[in-house]
């Protein structure tokens, strides 16, 4: 069996650098090869695809990868439901590919209705509603939410969109922002804000076989009231990283660990996912915030510090997820 890395790297893609902040989410080519690296120096046998483009024009071609899996680590381009991009296609190919569905990668890039979703667990999740261009928010429909409430991007990862200014303390600055906010981006979430420590619990594994299921807390640099992690924040590192009891209870682990198996399951993701929730440690409460399908996979990120408190090495995180992805493909 061959494996095929597929990833596109941030310096093929749009730079969202301005003249405060030098900032892009997407993986280096660097990344890349590191991951490459890490997978055949176990013996596999993987090659450098390329990225979306590569994919299209595989698709144009009608070309065929019998024997081949790909490992889909890409984001996708820089267009809405980017991260739906790449099943799509490997799916138009008929070959076999890490990483969740087409259907399961467009639920959960959409913040607002992945919460839908997920109303059938009983889990805390904050009170929200979507905006667009044709469906608009009048300050009547939010007067009585519980206030200061969090206007972002609904489609969007990666922090983009993301600053202090997000977090609004009245009706008109919530409508003020939202539709400042409509002038880039095409869809709005407005939620509650909900006050404690960011966390996100990192996934890789299946339904009854889950290999790495951690929780990292990211305490900010800003202990103001409602500090945000933005774009800035994010290119300054400006957070401390905690691991599991570091920060938590083993009963508070074991519950969010429980319930992001859950959540993962009833969405259909595959092989590896993120869920980020945010909790307030006094009273042991955690809400549902989203879930990436296609989180950064890298030694500097989440789970290469999950692989350093291990003490693993990031190849032998590499290899679990293809012996996750194997397990899947290949059950007996």
């Amino acid at each position: 069996m061959n494996y095929l890395l597929l990833c596109d790297y941030r310096e093929n893609l749009k730079d969202y650098s301005t003249d405060e902040i030098i900032y892009s989410d997407h993986p280096t080519s660097q990344n890349i090869a590191e991951i490459l690296d890490a997978i055949t120096s176990q013996g596999y046998d993987c090659k450098y695809f390329g990225g979306i483009p590569e994919l299209i024009h595989a698709v144009d071609k009608k070309e065929r990868f019998d024997n081949n899996i790909f490992l889909n680590f890409t984001d996708g381009m820089d267009q809405n439901y980017s991260r739906a991009q790449a099943p799509l296609l490997l799916e138009i190919l008929g070959t076999s590919y890490s990483g969740s569905d087409v259907f399961s990668s467009v639920l959960m890039n959409n913040k607002h209705f992945c919460k839908q979703a997920l109303r059938s667990l009983d889990i805390l999740m904050p009170k929200s509603c979507i905006v667009n261009r044709q469906l608009a928010v009048k300050e009547k429909y939010i007067k009585d939410w519980q206030y200061p409430l969090f206007v972002k991007p609904n489609c969007e990862g990666s922090s983009l969109g993301i600053s202090s200014e997000n977090v609004c303390h009245t009706p008109q600055e919530v409508l003020r922002f939202t539709y400042k906010l409509l002038e880039e981006f095409d869809e709005i979430i407005i939620e509650e804000y909900v006050s404690g420590l960011d966390i996100t619990n990192y996934l890789i594994g299946n339904p009854s076989s889950y290999y790495i299921n951690d929780i990292v807390g990211a305490e900010l640099f800003d202990s103001s009231p409602y500090a945000v992690y933005g774009l800035k924040e994010k290119h300054n590192k400006e957070r401390i990283l905690y691991y599991n009891n570091e920060f938590l209870t083993k009963k508070l682990i074991e519950s969010i660990r429980a319930q992001s198996e859950k959540i993962a399951t009833l969405l259909g993701a595959r092989d590896i996912c993120r869920i980020d929730y945010r909790i307030n440690l006094s009273s042991g409460e955690f809400y549902f915030i989203e879930i990436n399908s296609a989180p950064r996979f890298s030694s500097t990120s989440e789970i290469g510090f999950i692989a350093q408190k291990k003490g693993m090495h990031f190849k032998d995180i590499t290899k679990l997820f293809i012996e996750t992805v194997n397990k899947r493909l290949f059950p007996k």
